[in-house]
């Protein structure tokens, strides 16, 4: 039975003002079901939705271009999820930043400059090798494991200050809001420690089950988890992730990632009472219980619905990019005297299908996405640089990068339409048409 308890805080001598160390104050902690066995019930009209969605899915599935621009879409949808993701949690760094890191663990430049760089660039760009992970090794997997998740969780915390905490299951009470000196007041208290271990167990089997709604299951994998809290950090990006582990688990989008976690950043009022209405207070098969759980799962498909249709609009928006790219390349390429399109399979036009996915790029890092010599890369971006599709970033010590500024306007532009989106969910409290 999901239930709310009472317990007592201790406050350490000299950390909270005002409050003596003989008088330790009530807080509720909340500890949910299990979610094996679990009997989820829905109504006919959201069951209804669930299969709507599902089909929108597997439509844009369908309909994904071919290799090589779906790869070149999945790492452009990758990184954006991630940032989206990131920035939920208040983690901001420049697309540029982004780009530009992860080009340089990618190609194991660390010697290249990094001057611009800082922490919140370190942890965004953890998010995406994390989500990477996500779709890669927990999908092949048999059976999701808590120490796979923890590996996941450890992935965000690479050079961060919490990385001495990475991977670790939480031996502490942590809360959501309030204040630094105890959870009394927090927004949300989750499970004692003793308690975690138990329900990242069930998770863990949870994910690997088989479920004849993978978007139901990825509803609830991603709510249970935040209702753990399992760890000191991380929660929130982690918890997202395992939603496209999930999703990729079930085969219900393959090869790509959807950017849920860009509509729940548009949407966050939403979101996170969407989420406190999972936590329900009685038995699994109370009517609290299925409202609750209803409520929540109503809020991320309305995500997953936005997340196609973005997904679809990004499609179609690299494509037309691509487009511009030719014509630019063909007019540049005869103001040279050559001719207008280069060979099939030319330097030139296969970086020009890979920009999507990464747009900050090097000589040195050309040639190796290319699997290509140093000076047909060199050739290939300047000419791209002379078409205008790419733009020269001068860096420290002579080095060059060749940044695709259209690829990651195409991220910004996604979220400011992805604000006025409207939501609405009257049971909830909460409707978009409020939001300032």
């Amino acid at each position: 039975m999901a239930r709310f308890t009472e317990r007592r805080w201790q406050s350490q001598p000299g950390l909270a003002p005002g409050v003596s160390e003989q008088q330790p104050r009530a807080y509720a902690a909340y500890t949910p079901d299990y979610l094996r066995g679990r009997q989820v019930r829905l109504s006919a009209e959201l069951a209804a939705e669930v299969s709507e969605v599902d089909q929108l899915v597997r439509e844009f599935n369908d309909s994904a271009p071919t290799s090589p621009h779906l790869e070149s879409l999945a790492r452009f949808l990758l990184r954006s999820e991630a940032v989206a993701s990131s920035r939920i949690e208040g983690v901001v760094a420049s697309a540029r930043a982004i780009a530009h890191l992860e080009l340089m663990l990618a190609t194991k430049a660390g010697d290249e400059p990094r001057a611009g760089i800082g922490d919140s660039a370190r942890e965004v760009v953890n998010n995406v090798l994390a989500l990477r992970k996500a779709v890669t090794a927990l999908t092949s997997t048999p059976c999701v494991t808590v120490d796979d998740i923890n590996g996941l969780q450890a992935a965000l915390m690479v050079e961060t200050e919490q990385h001495d905490l990475a991977g670790k299951l939480r031996e502490v009470q942590n809360w959501v809001g309030g204040n630094a000196y105890g959870p009394h007041g927090a927004e949300y208290v989750p499970p004692a420690p003793e308690l975690v271990g138990p329900l990242m167990e069930d998770l863990a089997a949870f994910i690997s089950e088989d479920q004849p709604l993978p978007l139901v299951q990825a509803a609830l994998v991603h709510a249970q988890f935040e209702t753990i809290h399992p760890y000191t950090d991380g929660n929130g990006r982690t918890g997202r992730a395992l939603i496209h582990t999930v999703l990729a688990r079930q085969g219900l989008a393959v090869g790509h990632v959807l950017p849920i976690s860009m509509s729940l950043l548009a949407h966050a009022r939403e979101y996170i009472a969407g989420l406190e209405a999972y936590r329900y207070n009685g038995s699994a098969d109370s009517a609290a219980a299925m409202d609750g759980t209803e409520a929540w799962i109503r809020v991320f498909l309305a995500a997953t619905r936005d997340a196609v249709a973005e997904a679809r609009r990004f499609t179609d928006e690299l494509g037309q990019m691509r487009d511009l790219w030719q014509a630019r390349l063909a007019n540049y390429r005869e103001s040279c005297g050559l001719r207008p399109h280069p060979r099939k399979g030319a330097a030139v036009v296969r970086l020009m299908e890979q920009l999507p996915g990464v747009p900050v790029l090097t000589a040195r890092a050309a040639g190796s996405l290319l699997k290509t010599s140093f000076v047909s890369a060199s050739k290939a971006l300047e000419e791209l640089a002379g078409a205008g599709i790419v733009q020269v970033k001068d860096a420290e010590r002579g080095t060059r990068a060749f940044l695709a500024s259209d690829v990651l306007d195409l991220i910004n532009g996604a979220e400011r339409r992805l604000t006025y989106t409207k939501w609405s969910f009257p049971d909830l409290g909460v409707e978009s048409a409020d939001r300032p």
